[in-house]
C-alpha cells in the first residue's frame, strides 16, 4: 500500500515539473496552410471555425461571379466566396479536394465562407522564415517560406472579411 503511495507521489511530482516546463517553452504558432489556385496561404487557427467539404450554395441574382451565393450549415447562413476567382488566380480542376472554410465567431457578425482549392494541413511558423515576397493587399500580414523553399501569405481574416471589395458582391 505504502509503495502504491509512493509511486503515485512520483506520478503526480513528475506529471508537475513536466508541466512547469511545458508552461516555461515559447509558445509555437500553427497555421492553417491552404492552396487557393497555385498560390500558398497561411490562416490564423483562431479565426477560422470549420473546414468542411462544399456542400450546396444556393445561388444569388445580380452578385459577382466569384461570390457563389449562400450556404447553410447547422442553421447558419453563409456567404460563400470562391477565394481563387475573387483573387483571379488559376483555377484547379480538381473539384473533390475543394473545401469550405467557414469564418470564425471571433470576427463578430461576419458570417462568410472561403472555398479554398486544397488544404494543405499544419503549419509551424517557427519552422519557417520571412519571405520577401511583397504584401500588396491590406489582408495580407506577412510572406513566409517554409523548408521546401515554397512561399505562403499569411491572411488576416478579420481584415479581408472588412475589406471593401470583398464585401462589394452585388455587381
Amino acid at each position: 500500500m505504502a509503495r502504491d503511495r509512493n509511486r503515485l507521489r512520483d506520478f503526480q511530482e513528475a506529471l508537475a515539473m513536466r508541466l512547469r516546463q511545458a508552461a516555461e517553452l515559447p509558445q509555437r504558432q500553427s497555421r492553417l496552410a491552404v492552396q487557393v489556385g497555385d498560390r500558398g496561404f497561411l490562416l490564423n487557427l483562431d479565426d477560422v471555425s470549420e473546414v468542411s467539404p462544399v456542400g450546396s450554395v444556393t445561388p444569388v441574382p445580380l452578385t459577382q461571379p466569384w461570390f457563389l451565393g449562400v450556404t447553410n450549415v447547422r442553421g447558419t447562413l453563409y456567404a460563400v466566396t470562391d477565394f481563387a476567382l475573387w483573387l483571379g488566380l488559376h483555377l484547379t480542376s480538381d473539384i473533390a479536394a475543394k473545401r469550405l472554410i467557414l469564418l470564425g465567431q471571433r470576427l463578430g457578425k461576419v458570417r462568410a465562407g472561403l472555398i479554398v482549392t486544397r488544404v494543405v494541413g499544419l503549419r509551424l511558423l517557427d519552422e519557417m522564415r520571412a519571405g520577401e515576397t511583397p504584401l500588396t493587399r491590406a489582408w495580407e500580414s506577412a510572406a513566409w517560406v517554409d523548408r521546401d523553399g515554397t512561399s505562403w501569405t499569411e491572411v488576416d481574416l478579420e481584415r479581408l472579411a472588412s475589406d471593401a471589395e470583398f464585401l462589394q458582391v452585388v455587381r
